[in-house]
C-alpha cells in the first residue's frame, strides 16, 4: 500500500470523480437530490484561498476534503470524503488532520464543518476527534449539524 497526499484542483478528475460519488451517496441516503448543494457543499472557487487535497492509495483516487478561510480565525472543512472502497482503514482521520494541520499553518484558530443526519460515520470521526456539534438546524426536512473545533496553535 503506497499513500500520497496530493494537493489539487478542487475540479479535477479525481476531484469530479470523488464528488459525483459523493453526491449520489447522500442522495441515496436522503432519498432525492439535494437542492441547496453548492451551499452544502461549495463550489471549486470557494477553495482559493485555501486548499484542496486528494488522498491516492496505489495511485487511486480515495479521498479528497478542502479547507477555505471564513474569517481570519476560522476555516471551514468542505467536501471531506472517503470512497465506499476505501473506508475503514483511517483515511478520512488523516485528511481530517491534514486539512487541520494548514490551517494552524495558515493562522487559524479554530475549525468548523457542516454535516448531515444520514452521515453518521462521518459525525463519529468528527466527535471522535473533538469536534463539538454549535447548531443543528432542519433544512428541507433534513437535520444538519454545524461542528467546530478549537485547534491548538503552537
Amino acid at each position: 500500500m503506497s499513500l500520497e497526499l496530493r494537493s489539487e484542483a478542487p475540479d479535477g478528475a479525481a476531484a469530479r470523480a470523488l464528488w459525483a460519488e459523493y453526491m449520489a451517496l447522500v442522495e441515496e441516503r436522503l432519498g432525492g437530490p439535494v437542492s441547496d448543494a453548492v451551499h452544502v457543499f461549495a463550489t471549486p472557487d470557494a477553495f482559493e484561498d485555501g486548499a484542496w487535497l486528494v488522498l491516492y492509495d496505489d495511485g487511486e483516487p480515495v479521498a479528497c476534503g478542502g479547507l477555505r478561510r471564513l474569517d481570519e480565525s476560522t476555516g471551514e472543512i468542505k467536501r471531506m470524503f472517503v470512497t465506499g472502497r476505501a473506508r475503514g482503514r483511517g483515511y478520512g482521520r488523516r485528511m481530517l488532520a491534514e486539512l487541520e494541520r494548514l490551517a494552524r499553518e495558515a493562522g487559524m484558530t479554530r475549525v468548523r464543518l457542516l454535516t448531515t443526519e444520514v452521515l453518521a460515520e462521518a459525525r463519529a470521526l468528527y466527535a471522535g476527534v473533538g469536534y463539538e456539534v454549535v447548531d443543528a438546524p432542519v433544512v428541507e426536512g433534513r437535520q444538519d449539524y454545524w461542528m467546530e473545533k478549537a485547534l491548538d496553535v503552537p
